[in-house]
């Protein structure tokens, strides 16, 4: 018996009822390791460049890894992946919790879903037990219902639930998956997917054992984490703050998404900082299994409104998008704004994007009030925000239209509200600005899933030429604004590094550069769970190959360097704050992308992967 994985991908075919296990070779585990890059091995066998997202032939896959299942600090995530609804391209997002180990723990490496049933359903995993069943009576519930009903009728001991909510069933675009309570598969539209199969919901039990390669050496890496954990930095911030413990220096740097982008900072930044949440509506925290650092933060209040602590409070992006982007500079509205994103199911990003292009668009008269029931949408009122989200996840009035993405409210209320509309390949940017991080405009435009915020290093990497930097194979220097070669092989290389952790399903606050556990504990990661000797190079070809099977699926579906763009708003100087006269320089930017391309092995005309690359990596096959 191989350690570490079991060799059996669960096939579930919801149009036919079938239920089957499939065995894979460990050759194809060597190859593909887990998470996306199983995903991506399955669309590209399987759809074609015309599948549509919501076709019953679609795939949703939902995978762990095969160093996934130990209670290990940042080694519980899993990936899901499939055909974006929201960008048409390919799909992939990542939650932490308990999930993956739960997948794992019950018998297989991932879960592979296609078809649509009939009825509502929801899938019931539990070792050789596999059931579809009924899920009539959880349709238009909300995300807490659910799982509170599920949990009653299956108990909660080691069980992990992963489920699109009334948004997803409504197939908004940009509709998340909610992983238990506190976890979110946030971007690129997945549960829309699992709102066209039919399905509900996933719930599974792990109660069987992981035979692993030598479990004991594997509690070292606590050990480890916890001893680096004592000097503070990135990872102690987290662990006293979560990632809203950011807030307050990125926004001092002139780096955080303000009125629609339009700017980068905000005067009153301090009433969206992590302090401030901890002094008026903290409320404790969770882990995702096994991870000593518990990043995820709890908020809870009765006035000014009713907040519960039962779906975790706001991240460092969800504060930006649904707070300084809206001019909603008020901890709590942010906070009651979240919670009704996890309870219907959206994703924050995007929603907060959506939401300032109707306000700036309904701010300048493009959008009439007419649209809204003769309601204004306004920068700063939260008021008009959570209607706006409850339009979306309902589909009803101005939010129908919204559901369906930027190109449809486009070509809905006309070109001129266009330049608000602030997306890569339909997908709302995150709140890091590309005119203060160069790096992140390549990924904005480049990154197969869209606009994406954690596919790549940032800028500080270069500045700091390290033995991380170099043991990546990055060198040159440059400033946080350099748009030099060595920015560009940055991106490039340490985006194959941040392939590999997503593959691996590992938490990148924990296994990525500069944070608790290296690419030496790396190795031994791979060495204590499956007994292989992999190498820092072999690992960082695993991430390459998934990388380049996602700009695969892309290429066959029609994507082109054309659609590897930023919105204009991003090429003007920023007018006020720390950051101000910086932009993306229009002239300057064409040749860094070209940069990229080259060092990815891209055709530097089309953006497609050559063949000599695909071959390179194993990938001949897919030409």
């Amino acid at each position: 018996m191989p350690n570490g994985y079991h060799g059996l991908i669960l096939r579930i075919d919801l149009t036919t009822g079938k239920i089957e296990k499939e065995t894979l070779p460990d050759s194809f585990y060597r190859t593909y390791m887990g998470g996306g890059a199983i995903g991506a091995y399955f669309l590209l066998k399987e759809t074609t460049g015309s599948t549509d997202a919501f076709d019953p032939t679609n795939l949703i896959t939902i995978a762990p890894s095969v160093t996934t299942g130990p209670a290990i600090t940042g080694v519980s995530r899993c990936s899901v992946i499939s055909l974006s609804p929201l960008t048409g391209a390919v799909g992939e997002g990542q939650a932490g919790g308990s999930i993956g180990p739960m997948i794992k723990r019950a018998g297989v490496d991932a879960i592979v879903i296609t078809g649509r049933s009939e009825k509502p359903c929801y899938l019931y995993v539990c070792s050789d037990k596999v059931e579809i069943r009924d899920a009539s009576e959880l349709q238009g519930k909300t995300v807490g219902i659910v799982y509170d009903q599920l949990v009653e009728s299956l108990g909660s001991s080691k069980l992990s639930i992963i489920q699109c909510g009334p948004a997803g069933e409504n197939r908004v675009r940009f509709a998340s998956l909610m992983v238990d309570r506190n976890n979110v598969v946030g971007r690129t539209g997945l549960g829309a997917v699992f709102g066209s199969k039919n399905i509900r919901a996933v719930a599974v039990r792990g109660d069987g054992e992981l035979q692993l390669a030598e479990p004991e050496k594997l509690k070292q890496f606590n050990k480890l984490a916890k001893k680096r954990l004592a000097s503070g930095g990135f990872p102690g911030i987290l662990k006293k703050f979560g990632t809203p413990g950011v807030f307050a220096i990125q926004a001092q740097g002139g780096n955080i998404a303000t009125h629609n982008f339009s700017r980068s900072f905000h005067q009153d930044f301090i009433q969206l900082d992590a302090e401030t949440i901890d002094s008026t509506i903290s409320s404790g925290k969770a882990t995702c299994l096994g991870c000593i650092v518990a990043c995820r933060k709890r908020v809870s209040a009765s006035t000014p409104y009713q907040i519960s602590d039962k779906l975790g409070g706001p991240e460092f992006e969800t504060l930006a998008l649904l707070g300084s982007n809206l001019d909603i500079m008020d901890a709590a509205a942010v906070s009651k704004a979240n919670e009704m994103c996890n309870e219907y199911g959206l994703d924050t990003i995007t929603t907060g994007a959506v939401a300032s292009y109707v306000m700036e668009s309904m701010e300048k008269g493009i959008i009439p009030l007419e649209q809204n029931g003769g309601k204004a949408v306004r920068f700063g009122a939260a008021e008009d925000l959570f209607d706006l989200i409850d339009q979306i996840a309902n589909r009803k009035g101005l939010g129908d239209v919204l559901a369906d993405g930027f190109q449809h409210a486009i070509n809905t209320f006309g070109k001129e509200s266009e330049p608000f509309a602030i997306h890569a390949k339909g997908q709302g940017l995150p709140a890091h600005m590309a005119q203060v991080k160069p790096s992140q405009a390549l990924m904005y435009a480049a990154c197969p899933v869209g606009g994406d915020h954690m596919s790549a290093e940032h800028d500080w990497f270069l500045n700091e030429a390290d033995d991380d930097c170099r043991s990546l194979g990055i060198f040159g220097s440059g400033d946080a604004s350099s748009t030099n070669l060595a920015k560009a092989r940055m991106t490039a290389y340490s985006q194959h590094y941040y392939s590999l952790l997503d593959t691996l399903t590992l938490c990148m606050f924990m296994w990525g550069p500069g944070s608790l556990l290296n690419f030496r504990d790396l190795e031994d990661l791979l060495q204590f769970t499956t007994g292989w000797h992999c190498t820092l190079w072999e690992l960082m070809k695993v991430g390459e190959r998934k990388t380049n099977m996602l700009k695969l699926i892309n290429t066959r579906r029609g994507f082109t360097r054309k659609d590897d763009i930023l919105p204009e708003r991003l090429y003007h100087p920023l007018p006020d704050g720390p950051a101000k006269g910086k932009c993306v320089d229009r002239d300057l930017f064409p040749e860094m992308l070209t940069y990229y391309y080259q060092l990815m092995g891209w055709n530097s005309e089309t953006g497609a992967p050559s063949d000599a690359k695909l071959v390179e990596l194993g990938l001949d096959w897919a030409l």
